[in-house]
């Protein structure tokens, strides 16, 4: 069993854009005749709008944070998912040569698990990092660090496949999500060279078997997954070692195998290279 590895959104950032650069970046989106929707922010960005490129498909635009006050330069942030910036990859490389850069923010990486969701052990490294239970879906994090780097969530990707799009699939699937913001912006040019290294942050491993484990330790594992107990730094060692007879996700190695091909319609499309 091998976990596919995904972007569900990924965020870049046009630095230095001047504001009649931003007006006339609008008005080509308009052009597209995609359905925009368009609003003045009141927390982090004085403007944004919100492009509806088909059923999906979407891109969230932000236009000078509320941080720089000085000069007529300022940021332009995108949010979308890594192969939906090939829709306007005409208009990207008009923008980056309006802006002085063009830098990577962050991304969300996902882990999809054949398996379903009791079946799946996630346990956080920072035993700061609380978890949270949301109906089915746990989360290591609270609310307002959702976009924080190593922010996770962990849910039945069937079941979201068929409540959200109404889709239906056979066998299981489990999603495990993580946020990947490194501590600085890294010029888009060089995050090839920069795959997430989130094995620090989690241990994650898939049960196949649940006959070939002790009962005691099955009952530990379970109360890890739903919050009850999260135990002891030598209690969670022992179960790791009764997990380690299971499926141990390689978090570091299953990126850095894909990270190339996720970013490469990034790369066609806002760059011009592949």
């Amino acid at each position: 069993m091998t976990p596919t590895v995904s972007v569900d959104k990924l965020v870049l950032e046009y630095k230095d854009v001047p504001l009649s650069v931003f007006y006339r970046f609008f008005m080509r989106v308009l052009l597209q005749k995609y359905k925009v929707r368009w609003r003045v922010y009141r927390k982090l960005y004085c403007y944004q709008f919100h492009i509806r490129m088909g059923k999906g498909e979407y891109l969230h635009v932000f236009y000078k944070n509320f941080r720089e006050k000085e000069g007529f330069l300022h940021t332009l942030r995108l949010e979308t998912r890594p192969e939906y910036y090939e829709r306007l990859s005409e208009i990207w490389e008009w923008l980056r040569q309006k802006a002085s850069r063009v830098e990577f923010v962050s991304c969300d990486i996902a882990y999809d698990v054949p398996f379903s969701l009791e079946n799946v052990v996630v346990m956080s490294r920072d035993i700061r990092r609380s978890l949270h239970l949301y109906k089915t879906t746990r989360y290591f994090g609270v609310p307002h660090q959702r976009k924080q780097n190593g922010y996770c969530r962990v849910y039945d990707k069937k079941q979201e496949l068929w409540d959200r799009h109404g889709i239906q699939m056979e066998g299981e699937l489990t999603r495990i999500e993580i946020v990947y913001k490194p501590a600085e912006n890294i010029e888009l040019t060089h995050i090839r060279d920069c795959p997430p290294e989130q094995n620090k942050q989690y241990y994650a491993a898939v049960i196949t078997d649940w006959a070939a484990m002790k009962p005691k330790k099955a009952e530990q594992i379970r109360n890890i997954q739903n919050g009850t107990n999260l135990y002891t730094r030598y209690i969670r060692e022992g179960v790791k070692k009764e997990l380690a007879s299971q499926y141990v996700l390689d978090f570091n190695g299953l990126a850095r195998k894909e990270w190339e091909r996720i970013l490469e319609p990034v790369y066609t499309a806002v760059l011009g290279v592949a």
